[in-house]
């Protein structure tokens, strides 16, 4: 029987208790759908789930834009991809409320129904960095390090802060390949900075490396413990993980005074996507043509930056996938599929060129 006088807060704890419970499944982590049902809460509180319909889910929209818009010089306007993450939470929900019995249907096809607020979705599918344009993203980021270091209105000591934490965040995603959430959520005993030469000795082997750049690219490496959307697991980190990490360290203790402890996060942000979205438009990287169409890049398009990257080192689409928490197929069908011709022929010919070896340098500098 349909029990029309459930409060939304109140179905909410329940709903989330058995998420922490394992009671009920769901694919976003628990961390992800408490903050947006704080979020739903606060806007729907005491109303009867039974009566929730599309008006309702509007109102709620309007109410997340109008207030996230803010004041002054901070104000920006709510992504619409955070706004379907909303709608997904909900509609998650909205299922666990028809198999409880709360609710007589589903709220369906919402992404449709809600499209005056939503809006049309923008083309930022797949989209990565070329080895020039990489390259090109870390100079102008240095750049905008040094004009913060001058101070006046475009800089400081936290805005420098802030430009010198983003430049190593863009160097860990781009050799890690791991999800903006995942990076965001790593915490210092997440990881682990690994010598493969220590690695050798503990298995009774001698083995020695050089001085060089590129031994020591191929040296070092990270473990990295993962938590995203898809779950738990392990990604291995490239050599320039190991530098970002370290530098990240340095960074830190310079600005706080002290060192960090392994339960801090790592980068202890929200988002780089303001900073991020700057170094774009001054690198005149933020939009690409693609046919008749232009894309937009964002912070996702570091993932697929290293997985394009490793496509083009010869690496096997299963172990990619493996690596960055997707399947091989996955990898297949929106990556390597999609490569042109003359560009995979290339690089499968040239794989240990020493132009390619070269090209290497742009993943740390």
């Amino acid at each position: 029987n349909l029990i029309k006088s459930k409060r939304f807060s109140d179905c909410w704890k329940e709903y989330t208790q058995e998420i922490k419970r394992g009671v009920y499944k769901s694919e976003n982590t628990t961390t992800g759908y408490l903050t947006k049902g704080r979020l739903l809460v606060d806007f729907f509180k005491s109303k009867s789930v039974g009566k929730l319909n599309y008006d309702d889910l509007q109102n709620y929209l309007i109410w997340r834009v109008d207030n996230s818009l803010g004041k002054g010089n901070r104000s920006r306007k709510i992504q619409r991809e955070t706004l379907m993450g909303d709608i997904r939470v909900f509609s998650k929900f909205d299922t666990w409320l028809v198999d409880k019995g709360y609710r007589l249907k589903k709220l369906r096809n919402l992404e449709k129904k809600l499209k005056s607020i939503l809006g049309n979705k923008e083309d930022t599918s797949r989209l990565y960095f070329n080895r020039d344009e990489y390259q090109k993203l870390l100079t102008i980021s240095k750049k905008r390090i040094k004009k913060s270091q001058g101070g006046g209105l475009d800089g400081g000591r936290k805005t420098t802060y802030q430009r010198k934490l983003l430049h190593q965040f863009i160097i860990f995603g781009v050799n890690t390949g791991i999800r903006v959430g995942g990076m965001l959520n790593l915490k210092w005993e997440d990881v682990q900075l690994r010598d493969k030469k220590n690695d050798y000795v503990a298995k009774g082997i001698e083995k020695r490396y050089g001085k060089d750049f590129f031994t020591s690219l191929d040296r070092y490496y990270t473990v990295n413990n993962v938590k995203d959307k898809t779950g738990v697991h392990t990604n291995i980190g490239m050599g320039g993980s190991y530098f970002a990490l370290e530098k990240i360290k340095k960074i830190k203790e310079e600005y706080y005074g002290k060192s960090e402890l392994r339960t801090d996060y790592i980068f202890n942000v929200k988002s780089f996507s303001s900073g991020f979205n700057t170094l774009l438009e001054e690198s005149n990287l933020k939009y690409k043509k693609e046919g008749d169409k232009y894309k937009r890049r964002d912070a996702v398009s570091l993932r697929h930056t290293y997985i394009v990257f490793q496509i083009q080192n010869n690496i096997s689409e299963f172990i990619i996938g493996k690596n960055v928490g997707t399947s091989g197929k996955m990898i297949y069908e929106n990556y390597t599929k999609n490569l042109k011709t003359l560009e995979l022929v290339d690089r499968l010919t040239n794989v240990n060129s020493e132009s390619q070896r070269k090209s290497r340098l742009v993943l740390i500098k």
